[in-house]
């Protein structure tokens, strides 16, 4: 019980701590400072949930019940704000910092070697960028989370980015397919075109009589024909 009230409480804090910043609009500027700042809102919205799920036990007027949820979505979309943040500082700092000056350390390509910031590893700094590059999805989850009564959160986030994602492949690999199946009907429709221009040149029938140059030149060129349309034997 004690661990849960000493859990309870420091939720309580940080939520203290992050309504503060998002109501004055602190949202710092540095990565070393939004990271704490994130972990503090976490903790934020992992309250808020346990709260809203708590709501039709407690007895709690429709007022109560807004402000409270209202309070859930605040703290869900600043998180989202600030994960959208620390993806756009890690994109910024990596292109400002890689100059062109000697004496950085570069890879075997010459390129800048790319150092995350203290507390990020790769997952979550891909994450974050992707957060930052997609703002029409993360509206997109705000406003359907407002919608819903629930509080939006980085994994719906990632996850309508990655169903996003998944369609634009599909619909870029179906495009290529009907690309190369034009392409495919084109030849076909050439070839036949050959075909057809050959059977409207050439005689039914060959000359009755052949003088022996006019006949080996004939026979060498039927057998090339003959050998292009093998294939069709099969």
């Amino acid at each position: 019980m004690s661990k849960t009230i000493k859990k309870i409480r420091g939720e309580e804090a940080a939520m203290e701590i992050f309504q503060i910043v998002k109501k004055n609009k602190l949202l710092p500027t540095k990565l070393e400072d939004l990271l704490p700042l994130s972990y503090i809102g976490q903790a934020a919205v992992s309250f808020h949930r346990e709260k809203i799920k708590l709501m039709k036990s407690l007895d709690m007027s429709e007022a109560q019940r807004k402000a409270t949820l209202k309070d859930g979505q605040d703290a869900g979309e600043m998180l989202l704000n600030i994960e959208a943040r620390i993806g756009e500082l890690i994109i910024s700092e990596r292109v400002r910092v890689d100059d062109g000056q000697p004496g950085k350390p570069r890879d075997k390509n010459g390129r800048m070697k790319a150092y995350l910031p203290k507390g990020i590893n790769k997952t979550r700094s891909h994450q974050s960028q992707q957060i930052a590059k997609n703002p029409k999805i993360v509206e997109k989850i705000k406003a359907k989370a407002k919608a819903n009564e629930d509080i939006p959160t980085k994994t719906a986030v990632l996850s309508e980015i990655k169903f996003e994602n998944e369609k634009k492949r599909r619909k870029q690999a179906e495009g290529k397919r009907q690309q190369s199946r034009i392409i495919m009907n084109l030849d076909q429709k050439k070839y036949i075109n050959a075909l057809d221009r050959c059977l409207s040149i050439l005689p039914k029938r060959p000359p009755k009589d052949w003088d022996d140059i006019a006949l080996s030149e004939a026979t060498a060129k039927a057998k090339i024909i003959i050998r292009r349309l093998e294939v069709f034997d099969e």
